[in-house]
């Protein structure tokens, strides 16, 4: 499965989803989805916005891109392979790739910056879940967003026409 390791700067984040205190923080910043409405149609605000979803929610929005990438997003992680948003976005848009940012857990300092992205950045419904655990939730997450229990060797969860191809540390292996 994946692992979360990277190397951060700081207080060290990961394990928990930190959902309740971004809730408690910035209630407004959480945007919770009716499920009667398509998660494609939902735009990018002016205002930053974080769409708390499930990975079957995701998926079905996948689906419709030719080419897609989702990235494992760790607000606070600063190794190699943790990217920019601004930048991943760059990369996917000149290798002609549909982007969706998913956070791995919340952080509302970091979750409140407007990023230059085209799609709104999606953080994981840890109640759909019934886990506050990074571990429990996310390999959940994976296992709905890729139809099965794949293992991925990196942030970047790459598909084409819906169905999950393959896992890549670097934007540069897709």
């Amino acid at each position: 499965m994946f692992s979360n390791a990277c190397s951060i700067k700081g207080s060290f984040q990961g394990l928990y989803s930190y959902h309740s205190k971004t809730k408690a923080q910035d209630p407004q910043l959480l945007i919770f989805p009716d499920t009667s409405t398509s998660l494609c149609e939902i735009r990018k605000l002016n205002t930053p916005g974080i769409l708390v979803i499930n990975g079957s929610r995701l998926k079905e929005c996948v689906k419709t891109n030719n080419k897609a990438v989702v990235y494992l997003w760790a607000p606070k992680c600063k190794s190699k392979f943790c990217y920019p948003l601004n930048f991943l976005q760059q990369k996917c848009d000149t290798k002609g790739i549909t982007l969706y940012v998913v956070a791995g857990y919340y952080d509302t300092q970091l979750m409140q910056i407007n990023y230059e992205i085209n799609k709104p950045i999606c953080g994981i419904d840890v109640e759909y879940y019934n886990s506050d655990r990074t571990s429990k939730y996310l390999s959940k997450f994976i296992y709905d967003l890729t139809s099965g229990s794949h293992y991925l060797s990196g942030r970047l969860i790459y598909f084409e026409d819906g169905v999950f191809k393959k896992s890549f540390e670097s934007i540069e292996e897709i």
